[in-house]
């Protein structure tokens, strides 16, 4: 990184990426160009947007921790920002009574896996091939307003549509229930009603057409086989708002050019 004054914000194309400054040290576009590839979305402007306000928070945080007289050189960078947040972030730790409030309000989510028979037909697209995706998303509704005219044309779909070996049992996944499947189409599986789901479900491997043949729910738990898992879950929860608070405060009292940070919370990448 370099030094640098006030510059005027860019707009980001992909022949031309902004030039972006943390409190006159500049980023280096390099290191934007090579960032850009961990922040998928079609829209490119958005890519750049991501990509670069996670350098920015990046560079307010190692400056921070060099005042503080912590190492973040070389190979000892992510250490060095750990450390600084572990020292300077402070929350409360939940009390019995936040645990005990939280199951109460949310006991829909404490709850055995249920048991499920799938069939689905997969429309195969990497995750970072995004004209891919859209492409597969496009033939995947196509696919599922066939079905919700006519469901007995599932298995025939699936012989002809479907990149999954399950293709030749009429897109038949059997029985699934907790941790037989990958975690991202699990989440989203496990919500899904009986019957065809209106919506394409994405997964690493592309988008899938599904329909719940059969649906067994899960049992409710009982608060004290939940407790940990409350408990970690709400000290991850007030751990996260109290590093974007921080992170914020950084941000407000920075001089950044070249790009707009943003303080939702699928927008804060650290």
């Amino acid at each position: 990184m370099s030094s640098c004054g006030t510059s005027t914000p860019t707009t980001p194309s992909k022949e031309s990426l902004p030039v972006i400054c943390v409190n006159r040290v500049t980023i280096e576009e390099t290191a934007l160009a090579n960032e850009l590839q961990y922040h998928a979305h079609k829209n490119f402007d958005v890519v750049v947007q991501q990509a670069g306000q996670t350098l920015v928070i990046r560079q307010l945080l190692v400056e921070q921790a060099k005042k503080l007289d912590l190492d973040v050189s070389g190979d000892n960078e992510e250490k060095g920002v750990q450390k600084l947040l572990e020292t300077q972030v402070i929350y409360d730790d939940p009390k019995e009574d936040d645990c005990q409030r939280y199951f109460d309000n949310n006991r829909a989510k404490f709850t055995t896996m249920p048991l499920m028979e799938v069939d689905h037909i997969l429309l195969a697209a990497a995750k970072d091939d995004i004209k891919g995706r859209d492409d597969a998303k496009t033939d995947a509704n196509d696919i599922i307003s066939r079905l919700q005219d006519d469901p007995s044309l599932f298995a025939d779909l699936a012989k002809h549509h479907s990149a999954c070996p399950s293709k030749e049992t009429g897109g038949s996944l059997g029985q699934i229930s907790n941790g037989q499947t990958v975690p991202e189409f699990e989440r989203q599986l496990m919500l899904l009603p009986e019957g065809l789901a209106s919506k394409p479900l994405e997964s690493r491997y592309g988008l899938h057409v599904v329909n719940i043949a059969r649906k067994i729910e899960g049992k409710p738990l009982e608060y004290s086989m939940v407790y940990d898992k409350v408990r970690g879950y709400l000290v991850h929860r007030a751990s996260h708002l109290a590093i974007q608070a921080y992170i914020h405060n950084l941000v407000q009292k920075a001089d950044i050019s070249g790009i707009k940070v943003m303080f939702a919370d699928e927008n804060i990448h650290v």
